[in-house]
């Protein structure tokens, strides 16, 4: 196995081990189907997102589409797939989803921040990897502290720093891919940072007296 399999491989253990110590919605008999669920979409929509970059590529060599042993992994792929799935399974099991992501969202950036020491190994995009493993582990820090929407100020947080880094990026993932994808994510968790306030000033409002 290589560094970078392994270091994949720690930071996926520490998400299942911090999921299964915080998880209080989902029964423990149904635990494992979820996490293997999840963690497969998670890598195939990474994978996706890859491919589709360095799609006149792979079109000319599709078998090395299964060849992940060297990278090839987009972070924002196993996101947005990682969220859909996540939707398609709260509104099926009728969960939560806010309150569901807020248990587990916080470990996050530091599943990243291990999976960018194993680009870093592999001479992947060397300056961005190291600022993004910093700047996310920060925020793995931050998210520790914060007591209410984890989830909210996790889309900010890391698709701010997304945004940022892309303009430092010299792979040959397509610029436009990042950047409007990261700031879909600073959107959305306005939006939701919105909706919680407005749903809390509405609680506090008074009824009018007659």
């Amino acid at each position: 196995m290589s560094l970078y399999g392994l270091l994949i491989g720690i930071a996926v253990v520490i998400f299942i081990s911090y999921f299964q110590k915080h998880n209080k919605i989902i029964p423990k008999n149904r635990e494992n189907i979820f996490l293997f669920s999840l963690i497969i979409l998670s890598f195939l929509g990474a994978r996706i997102y890859f491919v589709l970059g360095n799609l006149n590529y792979f079109l000319q060599n599709p078998l090395q589409i299964l060849n992940t042993r060297a990278g090839g992994l987009g972070i924002l792929g196993g996101i947005v797939f990682t969220i859909i799935y996540l939707i398609i399974y709260c509104q099926f099991k009728k969960i939560n989803f806010i309150k569901f992501t807020d248990s587990f969202v916080t470990i996050i950036p530091l599943c990243i921040s291990i999976g960018r020491i194993g680009n870093i190994l592999n001479h992947e995009i060397f300056p961005v990897c190291i600022y993004e493993l910093i700047l996310d582990f920060f925020l793995f820090l931050i998210l520790l502290k914060i007591k209410n929407h984890q989830t909210a100020y996790f889309f900010i947080g890391y698709s701010f720093i997304r945004f940022i880094l892309e303009f430092f990026r010299s792979d040959a993932l397509p610029f436009w891919m990042g950047t409007w994808l990261s700031l879909l994510g600073i959107l959305i968790g306005i939006m939701l940072l919105h909706d919680f306030s407005f749903s809390w000033r509405r609680f506090r409002k008074k009824p009018s007296s007659f």
